[in-house]
């Protein structure tokens, strides 16, 4: 009797959904990833055919690798004053304003090229103007995450944020590979403007965060500039910032050569050309999306500076591999795997810096993260200028040391994040 009535219970007893769905039933939390992923699918597409046009109007890696760093020069400078912003007004209507101007961006690049009058200097300034704009984007929609989503939720809504974003890592890249190959840049920039404005359709239609007016309620809110010294004020105090900032900065700079040197790889040593160069990308987004599945089903440990520094390790053995690979099958499986290593590695940065900003700091506090994934296009013209100084191999090979060993340092050097 009482196993009939252990049996009874057990089939009576309600089953909740999965925490991964419960993220999901958040209110606003599906819109921001619709849009999210919209934005990184132009946001990639962007990317692949900036480099590819620009190869194709220079046939130089210096210059595609010149191209991309244009897009840090202002996000060395901007992110903080953002965090700023985002801490005081609506961060949707931030998000979705960021969205347009990108969008018209990609118009009149698409114009420029439908004219045949597109010129290696407008390709600089308009990936500076992209720059500019993105760098208000990052802080607020980091921080709006936080905002609608409980904290103990975090890791796994971050990494389905993250597999809305490799979607753009898998079909950023192939769309623009084939319209190329097909219709023509032209094309594919005017559909990468669409995207974009699709994208700040949803993001506009998310409700407000938590801390979305907080700031601008209060009668005594402190200035632009105070706001900004209180942020650097609170960053300086934290135990781990300093260093998650400068471990973040050096691996986006130093640690990600490959980039540049991927059309490059396409068209002269593995013979592919525009699609199998949109494959190869493909391959990288495929990985980060199955990083990102296993990260939502399984979630993060409390303790994650392990997985940063054993992603970073393949991450860097992935590079040498493909600098030295000349089998298009075996290129595709080291960029599969180190997408893997990679989603690890950011989501577990995105966690710490999370864990550190409190509600009215957060826009400044996710400002740093910013800055430091914002030098990323900057580590593109550090591996082309580098790999045309000295060659390929020998450029990934110092990438690589360019990555592990410095967080190894940093951990070393920090207590704090010893016990992240």
């Amino acid at each position: 009797m009482a196993t009939e009535l252990q049996t009874s219970s057990t089939r009576t007893r309600p089953r909740h959904p999965p925490l991964v769905l419960r993220v999901l039933a958040i209110p606003g939390f599906a819109r921001l990833l619709a849009s999210q992923a919209l934005f990184d699918i132009g946001a990639v597409a962007r990317t692949a055919a900036q480099s590819w046009v620009m190869y194709d109007l220079t046939g130089s890696n210096l210059w595609v690798g010149i191209v991309s760093g244009m897009r840090s020069v202002p996000i060395l400078i901007l992110p903080i004053f953002a965090g700023a912003i985002a801490d005081r007004f609506d961060k949707r209507k931030l998000l979705g304003v960021v969205r347009v101007a990108l969008a018209i961006v990609s118009i009149v690049q698409a114009i420029l090229i439908a004219l045949d009058i597109i010129e290696p200097w407008h390709m600089l300034v308009l990936a500076l103007a992209a720059g500019t704009v993105v760098s208000f984007a990052m802080p607020a929609f980091w921080a709006y995450i936080a905002d609608i989503v409980a904290p103990r939720a975090l890791p796994r809504a971050t990494a389905l944020i993250m597999m809305g974003e490799n979607a753009g890592e898998m079909v950023g890249p192939v769309i623009v590979g084939w319209i190329i190959a097909t219709a023509g840049a032209d094309w594919a920039y005017g559909i990468i403007a669409a995207i974009y404005l699709a994208g700040a359709i949803f993001i506009l239609n998310a409700p407000k965060g938590r801390y979305a007016t907080s700031v601008t309620e209060t009668e005594d809110k402190p200035t632009y500039y105070e706001s900004v010294k209180q942020g650097i004020a609170y960053a300086r105090k934290s135990p781990t910032l300093p260093w998650l900032f400068i471990m973040n900065a050096s691996v986006n700079i130093t640690g990600v050569a490959i980039f540049p040197l991927m059309p490059e790889y396409a068209t002269k040593i593995l013979d592919v050309g525009a699609v199998g160069f949109g494959v190869m990308s493909t391959a990288l987004g495929v990985g980060l999306a199955v990083g990102s599945l296993i990260i939502a089903i399984t979630g993060m440990p409390r303790r994650v500076i392990w997985i940063i520094i054993v992603s970073s390790f393949i991450w860097d053995f992935g590079m040498i591999g493909f600098g030295f690979s000349r089998i298009y099958p075996l290129t595709l499986i080291l960029l599969f795997i180190m997408g893997i290593a990679g989603m690890f590695w950011v989501n577990a940065i995105i966690n710490l810096f999370q864990r550190e900003a409190i509600g009215e700091m957060r826009g400044r506090v996710m400002s740093l993260y910013t800055i430091g994934m914002g030098l990323f296009p900057l580590g593109w013209t550090f591996g082309g200028t580098l790999s045309h100084l000295i060659g390929n191999e020998l450029t990934l090979i110092i990438s690589a040391l360019g990555g592990t060993p410095l967080i190894l340092i940093a951990m070393l050097l920090s207590p704090g994040l010893r016990r992240s």
